[in-house]
């Protein structure tokens, strides 16, 4: 009688959700926008916009990201009302509806949403992959190499890295497009293995532990998702 643990609990789960929902959302518009130009979205879940006809505007998933604020409010909201309550019942419990409510049909809409999205979206893989070789993102492997291949101190295969990171960019190339000669210019220990790190897929499939990015661990994650969700 005397307390809403049960809607609080509820709305605790909605409010993470909406803020997840929100994060994945965010996600969509980033990856929608012109200078990422990774997805297209469903024009189901998209609108034109009123001045700009080749505009194509994410507001499905601008939606959800800004339900998500009116669900994490609903929380509060009914937090704050009992916050003050002594430990019986207290008319002001009569507030606790319009919040789940309001939570309730916000959370069933986002989700329908965000569903629509993950499965009508069209992603555009090469514009993926020359962004992820872009800004060097495979020094850290190269540095990860010289220390378990030629163990080498990190200290010291920080600064070889810098150098041939300098160097790629002196020449507007990858690290893996620098000829062996350079590197071993650069340091005598670098030998032809090391171009196996150096790569984009190299790198992610390193990276194999539980829970990385190497592709059998996201199979695997992917496959176990789908086992709880009861969709195998």
């Amino acid at each position: 009688m005397s307390d809403r643990d049960f809607a609080l609990d509820y709305l605790m789960a909605a409010a993470q959700i909406a803020l997840h929902l929100s994060r994945l959302a965010e996600e969509f518009i980033i990856w929608a926008s012109q200078p990422f130009g990774f997805a297209s979205l469903p024009d189901a879940l998209s609108t034109g916009s009123s001045i700009m006809p080749q505009k194509k505007n994410p507001d499905a998933a601008e939606l959800v990201r800004g339900h998500a604020g009116r669900v994490i409010g609903s929380l509060t909201s009914l937090m704050i009302t009992m916050k003050g309550l002594p430990l019986a019942y207290s008319k002001d419990m009569q507030d606790d509806k319009p919040p789940v409510f309001e939570a309730a049909s916000l959370l069933t809409l986002c989700l329908a949403a965000m569903e629509g999205m993950v499965a009508g979206t069209t992603f555009r893989t090469e514009r993926m992959r020359a962004a992820a070789e872009l800004g060097y993102a495979t020094a850290t492997d190269l540095a990860d190499w010289l220390v378990r291949q030629a163990n080498i101190p990190f200290r010291e295969a920080h600064h070889i890295t810098g150098a041939a990171v300098k160097l790629a960019e002196s020449r507007g190339v990858a690290l893996d497009a620098l000829p062996l000669a350079d590197l071993q210019a650069i340091d005598a220990r670098i030998d032809e293995r090391v171009f196996a790190a150096l790569s984009v897929d190299a790198s992610v499939a390193s990276r194999a532990s539980y829970g990385g990015t190497a592709p059998e661990q996201v199979r695997q994650r992917v496959a176990e998702a789908r086992l709880a969700l009861g969709l195998e």
